[in-house]
């Protein structure tokens, strides 16, 4: 099937935060959305991968993807429900393409990944843009605390449709808006890991629904969002999210849309 160039394809492979358990469960009907959440995870126009957790592989099995169609990966930073060695290595093995897969990542995140083969490891610094046909990639740092790790967002960039990535992380920070304030973007994948709840500790490098209401509304005044942008809230928590159909009935009237494993969605302007 042919990609329209001038918008960008989303796959959500996964939605879910850490504290959703293993194996890889997905519900039987895929009617029951919120049953199951994998490891979170993207497929950008059918090629780029946006990390790799231990349910991304079965995940790219159960959704029908084209491994040998992956040419990227992306990875946000190195926290085990990111960035899974055992996982990375599995879907390496999965494709029967000669060309090795390209790895972006931080210098400390690639360095755990030393001993995969067919990957072409290449690194990603906050303000660095790489470029994918017509797709251009902005790392931008990420309020997550990880050892000896940078964590970043990535702002994805065609001529007609701009997609920020920010999960894991809390509040923009001042780097990631440097470099956000000049743009507009198009959709919005955020981090909700702490949903709708009230005073819990987490929110101090991830996003309460609460936390995204105040920086969408100075996104907007500062002409980063308009209004109508659709933002959708991913990396929810088992534990402290409420079940998927009760976040869509409060939050999608006010255009935060919560995000399930197989959502498909096409960015444009």
């Amino acid at each position: 099937m042919s990609r329209d160039p001038d918008s960008v394809e989303v796959l959500f492979l996964g939605t879910g935060a850490a504290d959703w358990p293993l194996p890889y469960c997905p519900p039987a009907d895929r009617g029951q959305v919120d049953a199951y959440r994998g490891r979170s995870s993207v497929l950008v126009d059918g090629h780029i991968l946006i990390d790799c957790g231990a349910t991304v592989p079965d995940a790219i099995r159960h959704f029908g993807v084209d491994v040998d169609a992956i040419t990227d990966i992306l990875l946000t930073h190195s926290h085990g429900d990111h960035c899974d060695a055992a996982a990375i290595e599995h879907l390496v093995s999965m494709g029967t393409r000669g060309d090795p897969i390209n790895l972006w990542a931080h210098p400390s995140a690639l360095a755990k990944l030393a001993g995969i083969d067919r990957l072409r490891k290449r690194e990603l610094q906050p303000g660095k843009t790489v470029g994918f046909s017509s797709l251009a990639v902005t790392a931008l740092p990420a309020n997550h605390q990880v050892p000896e790790d940078t964590a970043l967002h990535f702002l994805l960039q065609k001529p007609k449709a701009s997609l920020l990535y920010a999960t894991d992380g809390a509040w923009f920070l001042k780097g990631a808006w440097i470099l956000l304030k000049e743009v507009k973007i198009d959709a919005l994948l955020w981090d909700a890991t702490c949903g709708e709840a009230q005073g819990d500790w987490r929110i101090f490098e991830h996003n309460s629904v609460d936390m995204i209401r105040v920086m969408r509304q100075t996104l907007e005044k500062q002409g980063v969002l308009s209004p109508t942008v659709k933002i959708y809230l991913t990396h929810l928590s088992m534990n402290l999210c409420a079940p998927h159909n009760d976040l869509v009935a409060r939050l999608v009237p006010e255009g935060l849309i919560p995000a399930h494993d197989g959502l498909s969605i096409t960015v444009h302007r």
